[in-house]
This record gives C-alpha cells, structure tokens and sequence, in this order.
C-alpha cells in the first residue's frame, strides 16, 4: 500500500502527542512497533473511545489448541478490482500442499469472495468447492460478501434473500462449519476486498448475521457458526465508530446471532509499517489485546466470544525476503498459541496459500506460502511445523 512510510511517522507522531497530552504516567499509547514487553506496558485507561493505548499488558494464558488453516483461493488486491494477472492454478498440487499442511491434525480452508453479485452462478462453484474440500478431509468456512452489482447497491432485501440462499445451498454440506457475514465493513476504500464501500454496510453485517443465524437454525442447520470480522487499525475513528455502530444498530440481538468475531490484522504489511517494528510477535499482540479488552466491549463482545484470526499474514516479493516471511509466521503463530486462553483465540487462518503471480509487480501478488509455480516458500514449511506442534486434533468421526 503506498504511503506506509509516511504513515508510520505520522502514527508515531500522534501516539507522542497522545501521552504528552494525556499527562498520565501510567496508561500509554499504543505500542504500534512492540517495543515493550507485556510485563513493561501498564494499564490502560478509560475512557479511550478510539482505543488508541496499549492493551497488551496481560500475562499468557493457556486454553484448548488453536484450530488452523489456510486462504487456499487468490488474494484480492486493494482498489476496486484485480490489476494484475492470476496465473492458473493446478488443483493437484494445490491439493497435494494443502494435505502436506494439515497433516493429521484439523484443518479449515477458508473460501473467500462469494459475491452477491455472482448470484447462483458464484453459489453453485463454491459448492463443488466446499464438496471437493470436505472430501479431503477439510473443513470449509466461506466468506460470504455483501459486494452487489451496481442495482443491488443498498438493497438490503436482496442481499437478505441471498443469505438465506447461502444459507440453504450450504447448510447440507458436512463440511462447512461456518459462514462469516460480510467482510471487513469497516474499511471504505477498497471494493474489491472489503464491503465498507458499499451502501449500508453496518446494517448489511448485522441483517445478514441475523439472518443466516435465524434460518440456519429453522432449517436444522445449527452446525454453521455464524460470524463476522474487523480489519483491525484501518483509521482510529472509522475502526471505533464500527464498533459503536454495532452497539446501536444490532444491540443485544446482534449478539444473540453471533457465534463468533473474527480479526484481519497485516503487521508489517498494512499497520503498523514493517519500519516501525521491532519485535513482530509483540506487535501482533497489540492487535489481539486492543481487540479483545477496547474495540469488542465496545459493542458489548465480552469474553464469551471467541476470537477467530481469520486473516493475517507477510508477503513476500520486491523488498521483502522469505526469510522474513518465515520468522514473521513463527512470530504470529507462537503469540497466538500463547496467549490463546488471554484473549479466547480458536482459530487461524494464514493468508494465503499461493502467491496470485511470482512475477507481479508489488507485495500484493506475494501472500503465498508457496510460490506461483507450487514451490514451497521458507515459511510454508514453519507453517507445517506449527500446525503439526500446536494444532487441534480432528474430531473423531
């Protein structure tokens, strides 16, 4: 993303002025680079209504293994569609490398971009994908996307009516274990990724979660978990005014709908800028404890909500070495797997599994743990070794 320089400066210029102002010598900002360590950060204090302190003070904590996967499709670019070629794919080896990931122990791929806009046509391929998957032995989750055509922009009725679609083209298929409701509502700028957009998005997240939610359950389908997610630290006040929105517009029963939150977070990547890092796993703990103790309480998420990482990752490519991608995967694994029983971690997923083009011009087409041509990166291999070590065991049966 261009700018990232100049962002990090500006973000440290603001956390300075934040603790100049607030005078507190006990509360800081937000440790964006992870500079201190948990038992070196104190407390924050309230209010902080843009959640703009450090959360991360808390001691790890144990809780049942993480359940891992991978984003097995391309990644969109940011903007308002794909720029650069995707070059095709061989199921075999996709299959093949997917198998060598999970290994033995549970396993999810997560399906991104169904698309209203694709209508039955974009439901019909992703069940032979989510038939095949199950096949394998994985389990499916799918990001369902408000993303309609420009006559379905705002039109919440027909974005419920394809809910309930999803809902019962989905719900017979064994292997898809849950749905997240929309993607990313609070970032604005990018169409292609994101439904922030898009008219109404708010109240697209919250209909549709109460929607499938409901329906699932007339239908017997109680099986999906329903969900939806936040790219965490996207614009201080866009990001909390997301969370008060929920509060308002979806309340208690937007919470009653919800099974589970999940968090997109790129260190290193997106925010904070990989110039300003200085200890990865730390920097992604900051995501995680701001998440969980100042923007999820904003909209009444207590502790029972467990936290899903459905997205984070490192890509590679021009000025950025797969060296680092494997020491970053390690990094954000580890800390997860830590601190898993902190903050209510059950899931991660790592975006993604292949690299959309190995000869494309920006970081963008990089986010593959393998590389265009199925050739394993450093960090598929980390990948594989900590699923193997840390990973829930498959259900029996």
């Amino acid at each position: 993303m261009p700018g990232l320089r100049q962002a990090g400066a500006l973000l440290a210029a603001s956390a300075l002025l934040f603790l100049l102002a607030s005078g507190s010598a006990s509360a800081i900002p937000w440790d964006m680079g992870g500079k201190l360590s948990p038992a070196e950060t104190p407390a924050p204090e309230m209010p902080d209504p843009l959640c703009q302190q450090s959360y991360a003070d808390d001691a790890p904590a144990p809780g049942p293994r993480i359940h891992f996967g991978i984003g097995p499709r391309l990644a969109g670019e940011v903007g308002t569609g794909q720029t650069t070629s995707l070059v095709p794919e061989d199921w075999r080896k996709r299959d093949q490398a997917l198998k060598r990931l999970a290994g033995d122990r549970d396993f999810t791929v997560r399906l991104n971009r169904l698309f209203l806009s694709d209508g039955w046509k974009g439901i019909r391929r992703f069940q032979k994908m989510a038939r095949h998957y199950g096949r394998l032995g994985f389990g499916v989750e799918l990001q369902v996307r408000y993303h309609p055509r420009p006559e379905q922009d705002g039109d919440i009725q027909a974005w419920l009516a394809y809910v309930k679609d999803v809902v019962r083209a989905f719900g017979p298929i064994r292997a898809v274990r849950s749905l997240q409701i929309t993607n990313e509502v609070n970032l604005a700028y990018s169409p292609n990724t994101s439904d922030g957009a898009w008219k109404h998005p708010v109240r697209a997240l919250v209909s549709g979660v109460k929607t499938a939610q409901r329906y699932s359950n007339r239908l017997g389908y109680g099986n999906m978990k329903i969900g939806f997610n936040f790219a965490w630290r996207f614009g201080a006040e866009a990001d909390a005014a997301f969370w008060d929105q929920l509060r308002t517009m979806g309340g208690r029963k937007l919470r009653q709908a919800t099974d589970w939150v999940g968090l997109d977070l790129y260190p290193g990547t997106y925010l904070p800028p990989a110039v300003v890092i200085e200890d990865y796993g730390d920097a992604f703990l900051e995501a995680l404890a701001q998440a969980r103790e100042c923007y999820m309480p904003k909209a009444g998420f207590g502790e029972r909500f467990p936290i899903k990482i459905e997205e984070t990752g490192w890509p590679t490519g021009p000025g950025r070495s797969e060296a680092e991608q494997k020491m970053i995967a390690r990094e954000f694994v580890n800390t997860a797997h830590r601190y898993r029983g902190t903050y209510g971690i059950t899931d991660f997923r790592w975006f993604g599994l292949r690299d959309n083009n190995s000869e494309g011009p920006d970081y963008q087409s990089f986010f593959g743990l393998l590389r265009d041509d199925y050739s394993p990166k450093p960090a598929f291999y980390e990948y594989l070794t900590r699923v193997s070590k840390l990973g829930a065991q498959k259900s029996p049966g």
